[in-house]
């Protein structure tokens, strides 16, 4: 509301009286009127609230650091408290009650966006902090101050002003999605094969997507023919959630039995095939459009989360995950594997764990090697600084990171919540079911745990707390899958060191969840490109996409058409636009390992970590002297197969 002559007149006031700061004024005073309406005051209102709150040069600093002091604590506390109000939903506690819904799905953060506004600390921020585009942070970053990355990152914090009501709507969606995802655990013992028999036991529940992949790999460590019918069979299952004809009252039910392959509950044909998988996501796109319009810069999701969160262009990220699976070291990979299987390729070979070396280790063995050392979560939480000291880091480090992460028992799959505030812990979740942990849950453990050293690192040994954690969220699973490929290595068990194997299996894995990541882009594109549509069109969608990204890469490598399995990563659900931080993740950790190959992990990961909230161009530069590209992981790759071709002529 503010006119363009009333901000001219303040810019000119102000550079009268500060004519040092002239570009800085103008800035400033921009940002504030683009965001100032007619509840902030009128436009006299505003002209004397820049003349008597800017800032002169000489005490900026003095005012970045009240700010960093202030938001640390504010960040901080509303992050223990939300922490607090989902813990029933985020740790398993026993089943949840109608009471704990409701408390999971507030956010006692909803309103501060507003509030910061309403009681003009935002504008504070805005008149005395500029904002870089990503244009200018990606051409000047290189060249710029701890204090200047400072300032330009708490001015962005407020360059958009979202109404609370809507980041209320929006948490609510996502706490609903959530509590589904978390509650799709599919009965195996009453699941039956294609011959209509039982092959599970009826202990084994699996969280979809997570546990069916996991179980499914672990399977690849004893080729029998009843290992395959399990893996076919949970295949089979996995494309009936795809396409939502699995009945939800099945998952729900404690006695009814499903054959997936027949699509029948209890030897009969069924109705129940709601596509509530697909409501959830139509309602989180509905949710994060509301907030479209208070993102100038950025008027869609896909936009935000390309160039605002990842501060990476999309076409960039696409490009990577393309040149993987267009790779010659993708298919050749392929070739090997179906000759180390001796069999025609499955579309759930995506998953083939014959690589590392715990692929020639059953699952049961490493069940009791986890077991043997861990009878609970809290035993692993009393070997933290142990598993640390064998990753590299001294004892006084491991002890002072050990000190500061808790282990909880997680009613998902897993997750890591780091906190925001010094003083207060990392949580480290891993699913137990019934207290007992296996080698999953420890895997899951390492993952996470990679998550919380870096989340202890980037805030606790930060010089600007507005510059805690790494760039994104690609770099936090850098480092995770850096501390999970070490599980075995932390369990006593002695691996080879076959780099050839590795650079095959981080490939594989690689090319499995790009895929996967351009099915979750694709889809975002789709729902944009239409605006309206129900949850049935979206799911016909969503399988057509994933079937045609299938058609285009997988299909040539694997001899199988039409598959809808990239379509099953419950991420697409109940987290939007994350997916593509895995492959990116893949790309950046194998380029981390390879540099802690010949430098410590312990020695260098609390300086990689401190670099902050930089650009990834800027924070992989700083951190290893390099970009992010595929290239090195493709090239290995190549180098092995060529070894593996000479070794078997």
């Amino acid at each position: 509301m503010i006119d363009k002559k009333t901000i001219n007149e303040t810019i000119r006031e102000l550079a009268k009286k500060y004519p040092q700061d002239k570009d800085r004024i103008n800035k400033g005073v921009n940002q504030s009127a683009e965001l100032w309406n007619k509840d902030d005051g009128s436009e006299k209102d505003f002209k004397e609230f820049c003349i008597k709150n800017f800032v002169e040069g000489k005490d900026i600093n003095k005012l970045l650091e009240k700010f960093e002091r202030k938001y640390e604590k504010i960040d901080g506390h509303f992050t223990a408290l939300l922490l607090e109000l989902r813990h029933e939903l985020d740790e398993d506690t026993g089943p949840m009650d109608n009471a704990d819904n409701l408390f999971s799905s507030f956010n006692p953060a909803t309103h501060l966006s507003d509030d910061l506004f309403k009681t003009k600390i935002a504008f504070l921020a805005l008149l005395n902090f500029e904002a870089k585009d990503l244009k200018e942070k990606l051409k000047d970053g290189h060249k710029w101050s701890r204090e200047q990355w400072a300032t330009s990152r708490l001015a962005e914090r407020h360059l958009f002003r979202i109404p609370s009501e809507i980041q209320r709507e929006i948490t609510n969606t996502y706490s609903k999605s959530a509590e589904y995802v978390y509650g799709y655990n599919i009965p195996m013992g009453r699941i039956r094969d294609i011959n209509d028999k039982k092959i599970f036991d009826d202990k084994l529940s699996l969280i979809s997507h997570w546990g069916l992949r996991d179980q499914l790999k672990s399977y690849y460590s004893n080729s029998s023919h009843e290992n395959l019918n399990k893996q076919k069979t949970i295949y089979k299952i996995m494309e009936r959630i795809i396409y939502q004809d699995m009945p939800y009252s099945f998952i729900k039910s404690e006695k009814d039995i499903y054959n997936p392959f027949k699509d029948e509950l209890n030897s009969k044909t069924h109705k129940d095939r709601y596509p509530l998988r697909y409501k959830h996501l139509l309602e989180i796109f509905k949710a994060h459009r509301k907030e479209d319009i208070y993102y100038k810069k950025y008027p869609t999701k896909l936009e935000r989360s390309f160039n605002k969160e990842r501060e990476i262009p999309q076409n960039e990220i696409e490009n990577m995950f393309k040149s993987i699976l267009a790779s010659k070291a993708f298919s050749q990979t392929a070739e090997l594997i179906k000759r180390r299987l001796n069999r025609d390729l499955e579309p759930f070979d995506i998953w083939y764990d014959g690589f590392k070396s715990r692929g020639s280790i059953s699952g049961e063995e490493l069940d009791k090697i986890v077991q043997r050392r861990y009878s609970s979560l809290e035993e692993l939480q009393k070997d933290i600084p142990q598993i640390l000291e064998k990753l590299g880091f001294d004892k006084k480090t491991a002890l002072y990171l050990s000190e500061r992460i808790e282990i909880d028992p997680s009613r998902g799959a897993g997750h890591a919540w780091g906190p925001e505030m010094r003083g207060e812990k990392a949580h480290l979740r891993t699913k137990a079911a019934n207290g007992k942990i296996n080698y999953q849950t420890f895997n899951v453990a390492m993952h996470e745990l990679g998550h919380c050293v870096e989340q202890v690192f980037s805030l606790y040994s930060m010089d600007h707390t507005i510059l805690s954690r790494v760039p994104n969220t690609a770099f936090t699973e850098g480092f995770a899958f850096v501390f999970q490929d070490r599980d075995l290595e932390v369990l006593g068990i002695k691996q080879g060191k076959d780099k050839d194997m590795k650079a095959l299996d981080i490939l594989w894995s690689s090319a499995e969840i790009a895929g996967v990541a351009l099915t979750d882009i694709k889809t975002w594109e789709w729902m944009y490109s239409h605006k309206k549509f129900d949850e049935y069109e979206l799911k016909e969608a969503v399988i057509k996409i994933a079937k045609d990204i299938w058609n285009r890469y997988y299909a040539p490598v694997f001899g199988v058409k039409d598959s809808p399995i990239l379509a099953v990563y419950s991420h697409m659900i109940y987290h939007a636009i994350y997916l593509p931080d895995y492959p990116l993740g893949h790309i950046i950790a194998y380029q981390i390992e390879k540099f802690f190959e010949t430098n410590s992990l312990g020695g260098h990961m609390e300086r990689m970590c401190k670099i902050g909230s930089v650009t990834p161009k800027q924070w992989m530069i700083q951190a290893i002297n390099e970009e992010i590209k595929p290239e090195p992981m493709i090239q290995d790759a190549m180098k092995a197969l060529e070894k593996e071709k000479s070794i078997s002529k």
